[in-house]
């Protein structure tokens, strides 16, 4: 991914991020910068007041190469993928992959945070996570999720979210 394209990426994350949160709590963040190539957190964004608050973006798939898929950069989802998958299906050398909320779509969150929470970024930092497939109702396996991370320190002291990929939903995770 170029550094522009990321970018773009991280500020409509930010932009559609803020719309859902500054309705919900009442505030006024705008974005003002997004990072630059090894900067991090990615987004920096200002309230009417002065306040700062940074967002780090990133971005959950229900399955490995589903987001290159979605950038163009890979056939894992394309006419052709699809009709060898159902030709193995059919002569019984695979099953076909279903996806499910409670389970690989939730591993594959529990993977992305525990990377996230790796790292410290600071203060006045927000985790935002971005779907990037089907809309999934995130409720469904929010305790398993806090219940992987019950011991673990959350780097994110304004939060851990996570956006639609219409970006019409916000759920809040921690």
């Amino acid at each position: 991914m170029s550094d522009t394209e990321t970018q773009a990426i991280e500020r409509a994350t930010a932009e559609g991020f803020l719309a859902l949160y500054n309705e919900s709590l009442g505030v006024d963040y705008r974005v003002v910068r997004v990072a630059g190539p090894g900067e991090s957190p990615d987004v920096e964004c200002v309230n009417s007041a002065g306040s700062v608050l940074w967002l780090e973006v990133t971005m959950t798939e229900d399955n490995p190469g589903d987001i290159p898929a979605l950038l163009g950069r890979s056939n894992h989802k394309s006419v052709d993928a699809l009709r060898d998958l159902l030709r193995r299906v059919k002569m019984g050398t695979v099953k076909m992959p279903v996806n499910r909320i409670d389970e690989n779509v939730k591993e594959v969150l529990i993977q992305r945070l525990q990377r996230k929470f790796q790292k410290r970024y600071g203060a006045n930092v927000a985790l935002v996570v971005r779907e990037t497939s089907l809309p999934w109702d995130w409720e469904l396996i929010l305790p398993d999720v806090r219940t992987a991370f019950r011991c673990s320190s959350i780097p994110f002291d304004r939060g851990v979210w996570l956006l639609s990929c219409g970006k019409d939903r916000l759920t809040h995770v921690f």
